[in-house]
C-alpha cells in the first residue's frame, strides 16, 4: 500500500544525522558496498545508523483515525517502524533499492470490456524479485562485512517505513499522492530493502532537495473515490488498491461499482496523471504496446484464473476472489447488481 503520512525532509536547516558513531573506513567500504549493490540494482543506496522517522507520530495518528482499515498488521506493535533499532535490534545499515514496475498499463479485456491492472502487478513477482537480487548482493558483499553479519532481506515488507527511509537516502521524494516520486523513474517502482549489522556511512542519491509537487494537485483530484483528505493524507478504505486488493469484501462493494469497476485489482490513477510519469504514458500509448490485446482476452472466469497463474505478480489472489471480482465487474458493464449469493456459479 502506499505511504500514509506527509513527508518530513532532510534540508540544511533540518538535517538527520545518525546517532551512533562509525568506524574509521566506513565510508570506503560503503562506496565499495554500493558499487556492487549497482551491479544488481539500477538505482540504490546506502543509509547508515538512522535516526527516528520523523513521519512516525503523522503514522500514529492515520493508525487513530481508522484510515488503515483492516490491514491490522500495520497496527500491530507500531512503534517497532519509529526507528531501526527498535524494529530489528543489531541492525545499523539499510541498503535501499529500487525497481522499475514491470507493467505497462495495458488492459486486460473481460467480456468485450477494457479493465485495468496496477503496473506493479503485471510480471514477476517483485518481492521474488528482490529476494533474488538482494541475495546476489550479500554474496558480492560478503567481504565487506564483519564476520558476524546476517543480512536480512526485507522486499517491501516487515517493520519498515520504507517510503521516509528511501527519501532520507536521497532516493526522491514523498509527493502529495504519498508516493515516493523520483525525478527520473517518477513513482512506477517498488522499494525493497536489505538490512546489514555491519556499521557503514550514508551514501546517499542525489534526490533528498527534489521538490515533485509545488502547487500541483492533479492526483489529489483525479482520484474516484475521493481518497485523499489533503496532500499527503489517504484514506487508505476509501483507496481502490485497498478495495480491490485488501479488502476485496462485499461491503466494499457499493465503492468499486460505482466509481471503480473497471479496476480489477490496484489502481494507478493518481500515479498516472502525474506529470513526473508522462514517459511512462508515452510508452503505454505507442502503438507497439496496445496494438495486440489478444493474448489479454477474458471471457469466463476460469480465463481470468489461467491468465492470474501465468502473471506471478498477481498470485496472493485467490481463484473464488477473482471469480466474484469478473462477476462483479461484467455485472456492472450490463446494468445488473452482482450480489454474494451468485458465488459458486
Amino acid at each position: 500500500m502506499k505511504a500514509l503520512f506527509r513527508p518530513n525532509a532532510p534540508s540544511p536547516d533540518n538535517p538527520r544525522k545518525s546517532e551512533m558513531p562509525v568506524p574509521d573506513g566506513a565510508a570506503t567500504r560503503s562506496r565499495q558496498v554500493l558499487s556492487e549493490v549497482l551491479k544488481v540494482f539500477p538505482v540504490a543506496a546506502i543509509l547508515g545508523d538512522s535516526s527516528d522517522r520523523p513521519e512516525f507520530e503523522a503514522f500514529l495518528e492515520w493508525l487513530e483515525r481508522g484510515d488503515h482499515g483492516r490491514m491490522d498488521w500495520m497496527a500491530r506493535n507500531p512503534v517497532r517502524r519509529r526507528s531501526l533499532k527498535e524494529g530489528y535490534p543489531g541492525y545499523r545499515t539499510v541498503v535501499m533499492a529500487l525497481l522499475p514496475v514491470g507493467g505497462r498499463g495495458k488492459p486486460l479485456v473481460i467480456s468485450g470490456e477494457p479493465v485495468r491492472i496496477a503496473r506493479y502487478a503485471e510480471g514477476p513477482d517483485y518481492h521474488k524479485e528482490f529476494d533474488v537480487r538482494f541475495r546476489q548482493v550479500a554474496e558480492r558483499i560478503r567481504p565487506f562485512l564483519d564476520p558476524n553479519d546476517r543480512p536480512a532481506i526485507k522486499p517491501d515488507h516487515g517493520a519498515l517505513m520504507e517510503k521516509s527511509l528511501a527519501m532520507e537516502a536521497g532516493l526522491g521524494v514523498i509527493g502529495k499522492n504519498t508516493l515516493l516520486i523520483n525525478p527520473l523513474l517518477g513513482s512506477h517502482f517498488t522499494i525493497g530493502s536489505l538490512l546489514l549489522k555491519t556499521p557503514l556511512a550514508s551514501v546517499s542519491a542525489p534526490f533528498e532537495h527534489f521538490s515533485p509537487c509545488g502547487n500541483c494537485t492533479i492526483c489529489l483530484d483525479a482520484c474516484p473515490t475521493e481518497a485523499f483528505r489533503g496532500p499527503f493524507r489517504l484514506n487508505a478504505t476509501r483507496c481502490l488498491s485497498y478495495l480491490t486488493i485488501e479488502a476485496p469484501g462485499d461491503e466494499n462493494r457499493t465503492l468499486r461499482q460505482s466509481r471503480g469497476e473497471n479496476w480489477l485489482f490496484g489502481c494507478d490513477i493518481c500515479q498516472d496523471v502525474c506529470p513526473h510519469n508522462r514517459h511512462r504514458d508515452r510508452e503505454s500509448s505507442s502503438p507497439a504496446r496496445t496494438a495486440d490485446l489478444s493474448d489479454r482476452v477474458v471471457n469466463h472466469p476460469a480465463d481470468l484464473i489461467e491468465w492470474v497463474r501465468k502473471n506471478p505478480a498477481m498470485g496472493r489472489v485467490s481463484s473464488d476472489v477473482l471469480r466474484e471480482r469478473f462477476l462483479e465487474i461484467t455485472s456492472v458493464r450490463s446494468g445488473a447488481r452482482f450480489s454474494s449469493t451468485e458465488r459458486g456459479k
